[in-house]
């Protein structure tokens, strides 16, 4: 065998390997799924706010489980599959904003479907971090709510919800995920979909860092 086909062999040889080392690495990273609906599905291509964290965190591996128009049962439904099939460390639960557009259910039907998914979680020490839009909010006080005054109860029920379940299940809360790009429909951060573009995921993504961060550092704990 000629010297400069053994060298181009062995340059391959050595590229390769550190190809699979590199790959290994990479798929040891922590998983975080972002579990949503089209709050984390919008932004177009690259702009998702899970593609914000992703570039922000790029030691975790982001997985974006975001289906425009779900709801808490839809979520609960594919849980297994989107979800705990991916042995995340971390699971972001951004869900709950269509049972409010829809209004079809009582809030006790939502609060089972969010416990149900957060103890399927926790029973795989899977740390869980629930984000909604209605939390820490006096709708009596805004200037410029996205909802009509019939509404501003359930709203408030549902973000009481959501923390009761948090502080039953020990899960992490962010309240408002979306206050850095209120009020809604105006630039820069909202495109025509009325939903929020890059720059508001963006937004959003700096405003869920701290507390996936702090559920990620929860996770990499050894367990006692």
């Amino acid at each position: 065998m000629k010297r400069s086909m053994m060298v181009a062999l062995a340059t391959a040889g050595i590229g390769l390997a550190a190809l699979v080392v590199y790959l290994g690495v990479r798929d040891r990273r922590p998983v975080l799924v972002c579990l949503g609906d089209s709050l984390t599905s919008c932004g177009g291509p690259g702009g998702h706010y899970s593609d914000w964290l992703a570039k922000r965190m790029p030691l975790v591996k982001v997985v974006d489980a975001g289906i425009g128009g779900d709801t808490l049962a839809g979520g609960l439904l594919r849980f297994e599959k989107d979800v705990l099939k991916l042995h995340p460390k971390v699971v972001l639960i951004a869900l709950g904003a269509n049972d409010f557009w829809m209004r079809a259910r009582p809030v006790g039907e939502m609060s089972a479907d969010l416990e149900a998914m957060v103890r399927q979680a926790r029973a795989k020490n899977i740390q869980v971090v629930v984000a909604s839009c209605f939390g820490d909010r006096n709708f009596w006080e805004e200037s410029c709510v996205e909802f009509d005054f019939g509404r501003y109860e359930l709203a408030w029920e549902i973000a009481q919800m959501e923390r009761a379940v948090c502080k039953q299940h020990g899960c992490l809360y962010v309240p408002n995920m979306q206050i850095d790009v209120k009020p809604n429909r105006l630039s820069p951060y909202w495109d025509e979909t009325d939903h929020p573009n890059s720059a508001g995921n963006g937004q959003v993504a700096l405003r869920l860092m701290p507390t996936l961060r702090a559920a990620l550092d929860q996770a990499a704990r050894p367990k006692l």
